[in-house]
């Protein structure tokens, strides 16, 4: 959900990813509730189109169970319970808890909702799965890792996806930064392993696909 605050470039014009956030039409009060609050403090989401890309991933592969390693208060989980999806989300501050408990408060979605408090990566390592989608969008130092354990919990036939991985762009550099150095590690990882097929798609700040074969 982070985006660098020295950015390269915008991943997708501003014209553009307005015209295609305009063609989900008429918003769930749900989800605009959850946009509102994201506006109030500044928090930085996966947005409305990458979150529509996830819950069409989502659906096509039939997944039922999920995975968030990295939540705040449900915005990229509503899409996925939209799916029809039981997702576990893990969070370590207890104001996302408390943001998420007051807006989802009365939706029939919520029951599909579980939170962990905590490390997302401890959490997702003493989880042996097998889940049929996986979202990693912690600290991009956690990425490498997340990869591994991903693979080792995601069904074949499903799917692990990663916002943020061309970074604003910083990625086609040499890095200067862990976050960066993680990002480009995360992708070299994902390329080579033989158990997936990894493409990015430019959707929000970069959205990595890997199909676990």
């Amino acid at each position: 959900m982070s985006h660098p605050s020295d950015a390269r470039v915008d991943i997708v014009h501003p014209l553009i990813r307005d015209h295609l956030e305009a063609l989900a039409g008429e918003r769930d009060p749900l989800l605009q509730a959850l946009e509102e609050r994201a506006e109030e403090r500044g928090f930085p989401l996966i947005g409305r189109h990458p979150g529509q890309v996830v819950e069409l991933l989502a659906r096509s592969v039939g997944a039922k169970r999920v995975f968030e390693l990295g939540s705040g208060f449900g915005y990229s989980a509503f899409f996925f319970a939209r799916a029809g999806c039981e997702v576990v989300c893990t969070e370590h501050d207890q104001h996302e808890l408390d943001d998420h408990d007051r807006i989802w408060a009365g939706h029939p979605w919520k029951a599909r909702v579980r939170y962990l408090m905590g490390d997302a990566l401890a959490h997702f390592e003493a989880d042996a799965g097998p889940y049929d989608v996986v979202l990693i969008d912690i600290n991009k130092v956690g990425y490498p890792r997340a990869w591994e354990l991903a693979m080792e919990r995601v069904r074949s036939g499903g799917l692990v996806l990663a916002d943020n991985v061309l970074w604003g762009g910083k990625v086609a550099h040499a890095a200067t930064d862990p976050s960066t150095e993680a990002l480009q590690a995360y992708m070299r990882r994902a390329g080579e392993d033989a158990r997936a097929h990894t493409v990015v798609l430019p959707v929000g700040d970069g959205l990595a696909v890997s199909l676990r074969l």
